[in-house]
């Protein structure tokens, strides 16, 4: 490797995922360290220093004028993403960014530009990728274990936010499609390896104009589909199902598994109905290892990165539009130039 010292990290965000899942990643992985906590209350970045073991602590600021700051985590509400990701890559700073990094694609292609003028990586935190289970269903895929899939149903549902959570708030972001949908979209795109044709989508709101229900439908080329529920308030879900003319490959717990926890892929053909068991990995230190071992190795602007970014906003932006518009958008009119 170009560099072999840990890459050192900011936080910019004292959220509930920096600290339950983030942070204790960082400490794990070999490959990084955590040098400062950023928040807009000095207070609380010192308790979140002192309980994860930063040497240091401060405003967003200072993490991002820290000459010792290699990389920023950014876990503030999603309206804010696109000012501190424009900041951080200005200060030089390698940038892994909670999903959805930005609010549309048109914004995703600007803050690509400018992280590839700074010459540093962009990454967004979709990090169920990583698990070693999605890596098992490509495999019996490829071995055609249940023919040509021809079909993924995906659900991420879960109860209603509690009260005050950025969630329930349009303003900071909020609502299950922002949230939660783009989780379904993401694997489809991973399993069939290939970007949708077109979109259709439709979004329920509540009084407020909160959404907490999503329905996308993506048509794949070679007549592949993929239908993609997001949906708040009801029993949590994560899950997805393949469906190939042989038989069905199931992930019974897709999207957020808990470091310690197995997972189970279930495969179902004409002649069997087995469970194959994944052992426990922390799809988080999977993904911060990935993303230090690019700047590592002095891959930046990282092109994995940026086409897994970009791919998923301009999916997410059909769906937008296509509910706006109640019709199937085609892909090639976001991505048009």
């Amino acid at each position: 490797m170009a560099d072999t010292k840990p890459i050192r990290f900011g936080l910019i965000g004292c959220s509930s995922i920096a600290r339950r899942r983030f942070a204790p990643a960082l400490n794990k992985s070999s490959l990084a360290s955590l040098e400062r906590i950023g928040s807009r209350d000095a207070g609380k970045a010192e308790q979140f220093a002192r309980e994860l073991g930063a040497p240091k602590w401060g405003s967003y600021e200072e993490v991002m004028t820290d000459p010792n700051v290699d990389a920023v985590y950014i876990s503030t509400p999603p309206s804010l993403h696109e000012s501190w990701v424009r900041m951080a890559a200005e200060h030089g700073k390698h940038i892994f960014c909670e999903k959805p990094a930005f609010p549309n694609y048109r914004t995703a292609v600007e803050m690509v530009e400018l992280c590839r003028r700074s010459k540093v990586c962009l990454m967004e935190g979709y990090v169920f990728g990583y698990h070693p289970q999605h890596a098992l269903v490509r495999k019996l895929l490829d071995e055609n274990k249940i023919g040509k899939p021809r079909v993924i149903q995906g659900e991420f549902a879960m109860p209603w936010p509690v009260e005050g959570n950025y969630r329930l708030q349009r303003e900071l972001g909020g609502g299950v499609f922002i949230d939660a949908a783009g989780y379904p979209m993401a694997a489809a795109m991973l399993l069939f390896q290939a970007m949708p044709v077109s979109v259709f989508c439709q979004i329920q709101t509540d009084a407020n104009g909160v959404d907490h229900a999503a329905s996308v439908i993506l048509n794949f080329p070679g007549d592949q589909i993929a239908h993609c529920l997001a949906i708040y308030q009801v029993h949590y879900r994560s899950h997805y199902l393949v469906l190939g003319p042989e038989g069905t490959i199931e992930a019974t717990r897709a999207f957020a598994v808990q470091p310690d926890a197995s997972t189970e892929i279930i495969l179902e053909t004409k002649s069997e109905k087995k469970a194959l068991t994944v052992p426990p990995a922390d799809q988080f230190v999977l993904t911060i290892d990935d993303f230090c071992t690019e700047i590592m190795q002095s891959r930046f602007p990282s092109q994995i990165f940026e086409e897994r970014l970009l791919r998923q906003h301009a999916v997410m932006d059909a769906a937008l539009l296509s509910h706006s518009e109640q019709r199937p958008v085609l892909l090639s009119k976001i991505l048009k130039p």
